[in-house]
């Protein structure tokens, strides 16, 4: 009996699969504080400097692994990511996930990581990178220059005491492994069972010889007083991919999902096919809860960058100034994900609570941008303004045609009378020609 088990296990082992990937899909659609990008700027900076900083961004490549990082530290715990420079001398980011890396913290700082690159091992700590082999003998040692050990954890889950989140989303991460068996299971079903059973009831000691039972061409000549009949033992699809529905739906459910979010179809148009979709309020809570660590990690590697870079054969290295200088001038800004509807709902209401005093124009950023605080978004708002009075200016002054109309509190004395004056003249002319025609 027990090798009768062990066989059918092993053949339902065959058909299984990494689809439909329940937790990578909800980890895809939750992580989104990248979706609409990152902007890192240097608040006062020369053109030099900003164009330097410019370059070490997107030489680093975070711009396009920057979505990876959040999905990945969302779903499996805090992703460490270290800074090198190439052989070519350019900057590039290692990213270790704590699946092979265990680290020493001090609160929110490592002060030495270690892990494992493919047979061997890697310690990083505030000296150098130290290479071992796989018996645990140094082969090679690489000093750097930062001063501290260069590895920034990037958090996008408050994990509480499990910061490691070892414990976090357990049910989604059970889910996804009961449908991978579920869907195994209905494949090896239908597999086994897809021909009919054919059932004989009465005496076989007549029926003529020679005869196959069960031949799926050739007819069956039976004796009188038996019958055949044929049992339909095929599984359906639909039964197995319901299960597994109600199982996605249960677990996304438990990650702040609704489950009208997820779809799983079952029909035969599209067999199987898993979506999962956060849109609209909900997209901007889940961005709101983990804008606030990514944040706090964005700020603290580019200083660890920028140090790294001062001490290396960087052609930036003699322009940067240190990373404590960068860390004061450094702004970390993610995106709005509200839709524009939602937007202008809020600047509406803005505007009708501004003559009861029970508004400011500070509280439309600060809705959509709960990780600012009120200071850091005056900042903003006023140097948008600048920059947008900057840019008008001139084409006002100019009288450029299509450009008046958006700008009308930016226009010069001369402009604003003699667009009153305009107005009111062709009123008159309109008023006086009514007039003629009303009495010819």
């Amino acid at each position: 009996m027990l090798g009768g088990i062990s066989e059918v296990s092993a053949d339902i082992r065959r058909f299984a699969h990494r689809s439909p990937n329940c937790a990578k899909a909800v980890a895809q659609a939750i992580g989104v504080a990248y979706r609409s990008g990152c902007t890192r700027t240097l608040r006062g900076a020369s053109p030099e400097l900003a164009r330097a900083f410019a370059d070490i961004i997107t030489e680093s490549g975070i711009t396009r692994r920057a979505d990876g990082i959040n999905a990945a530290s969302w779903l499996a715990g805090p992703h460490f990511v270290m800074p090198t420079i190439t052989r070519r001398a350019t900057v590039a980011l290692d990213v270790v996930g704590p699946d092979v890396l265990d680290a020493k913290m001090q609160v929110d700082e490592a002060d030495r990581v270690v892990w494992q690159y493919g047979r061997a091992w890697v310690l990083l700590d505030d000296a150098a990178w130290s290479y071992f082999d796989e018996r645990g003998a140094l082969t090679r040692v690489v000093p750097h220059a930062v001063g501290r050990c260069p590895a920034v954890p990037f958090v996008s889950y408050d994990g509480g005491p499990d910061w490691w989140a070892k414990s976090a989303h357990e049910g989604l991460v059970e889910a996804t492994l009961m449908c991978a068996y579920k869907i195994a299971l209905g494949l090896y079903s239908r597999q086994t069972n897809s021909k009919p059973q054919m059932i004989i009831t009465g005496s076989l000691e007549n029926m003529p010889r020679g005869q196959v039972l069960g031949h799926t061409v050739q007819p069956l000549v039976l004796p009188d007083g038996t019958t055949a009949s044929a049992l339909d033992l095929t599984a359906s699809a639909a039964e197995y991919l319901s299960e597994c529905a109600a199982l996605i739906a249960m677990a996304v459910s438990g990650e702040g999902l609704p489950p009208g979010s997820i779809t799983l179809q079952a029909s035969s148009a599209e067999w199987g096919n898993l979506a999962i979709s956060a849109e609209g309020p909900r997209l901007a809570a889940h961005r709101d809860r983990q804008v606030p660590w990514l944040i706090a990690a964005e700020k603290a590697l580019w200083p660890v960058v920028v140090d790294l870079v001062r001490g290396s054969p960087h052609k930036h290295a003699g322009i940067l100034p240190p990373g404590d200088e960068i860390a004061d001038m450094l702004r970390v800004e993610f995106p709005d994900l509200a839709t524009p509807k939602e937007q202008l709902e809020r600047i509406r209401v803005m505007e009708a609570g501004l003559p009861y005093g029970l508004s400011s124009p500070i509280d439309v950023p600060l809705a959509a941008r709960p990780e600012l605080t009120r200071e850091e978004a005056d900042e903003t708002q006023r140097a948008n303004l600048a920059e947008y009075i900057a840019r008008i200016e001139p084409l006002v002054r100019r009288n450029v045609p299509g450009q008046a109309p958006a700008a009308n509190g930016h226009q010069t004395i001369a402009q604003q009378q003699g667009r009153e004056g305009g107005i009111a003249s062709g009123e008159t002319r309109a008023a006086n020609a009514a007039q003629e025609n009303a009495n010819p």
